[in-house]
């Protein structure tokens, strides 16, 4: 089985707020994803859109695995091939006091994810900024996913994690962030058998633990700088 991508959708949305839905991985900050979490695979290089493949990180309940997964979180089968249903999401977002949609609430128990990058892009009003730590270290993005497939056609989908603004970010996006796991919380997130979601409550509260550099740039289909960027200390 294939899945089929839908970034027409993407592209029809550009003037509304868009929600990290762009990543790029660069080699030093893929080196160290790799060590990090003993990566028996090397990670694929380069920019991945949402509504298309993307790779995360998960653990199967004894080693860390990379796949690939549409990103775009519920799939539906059409014609022998997966696609986006209507009532997707690239993104899972978590409210203040409420948590997340009846839809990703098993996901965030039982099958959670990292996206790795290097650097991501934010967009509002049709202003667009890609924004990378300032030192050049990785970024492990929350994830969830999920298995359409079969053990002979495995398909997986995937969607990142979103959490209230931080103030610092507000004049890039202001209704909401996405989710970085600090590297010291990474093997309890990946755990597939840690069922405590609550132990994640602080991991889900605004936080920069690392100075950004951030740049305007052409586009979402353009990554191009287009000013000299400024830098965004972390907290």
């Amino acid at each position: 089985m294939s899945f089929k991508p839908v970034f027409a959708m993407m592209e029809k949305n550009q003037g509304v707020l868009i929600m990290c839905g762009l990543v790029e991985l660069y080699k030093k900050p893929a080196k160290k994803i790799e060590k990090t979490l003993d990566l028996q695979v090397p990670l694929e290089l380069g920019t991945f859109r949402c509504y298309h493949p993307v790779q995360i990180i998960h653990n199967n309940g004894q080693d860390n695995q990379v796949n690939k997964a549409l990103w775009q979180f519920l799939l539906e089968q059409k014609d022998g091939q997966w696609k986006a249903s209507k009532y997707t999401s690239f993104n899972s977002r978590w409210y203040e006091g409420q948590g997340f949609k009846k839809s990703f609430t098993s996901a965030y128990r039982e099958s959670r994810c990292i996206i790795p990058a290097s650097a991501f892009v934010e967009g509002m009003n049709k202003v667009y900024h890609l924004l990378k730590p300032a030192d050049g270290s990785p970024i492990y993005f929350g994830g969830l996913f999920k298995n359409w497939g079969d053990e002979d056609n495995p398909v997986n989908s995937a969607s990142m994690i979103t959490i209230p603004p931080h103030p610092k970010l507000e004049g890039i996006h202001n209704k909401a962030m996405p989710l970085m796991i600090p590297e010291n919380d990474l093997d309890m997130w990946l755990d597939p058998e840690f069922h405590n979601t609550d132990a994640f409550t602080d991991l889900m509260q605004p936080q920069l633990k690392t100075d950004f550099e951030v740049v305007k740039i052409k586009g979402w289909s353009q990554v191009e700088p287009i000013d000299d960027g400024f830098e965004i200390k972390a907290d």
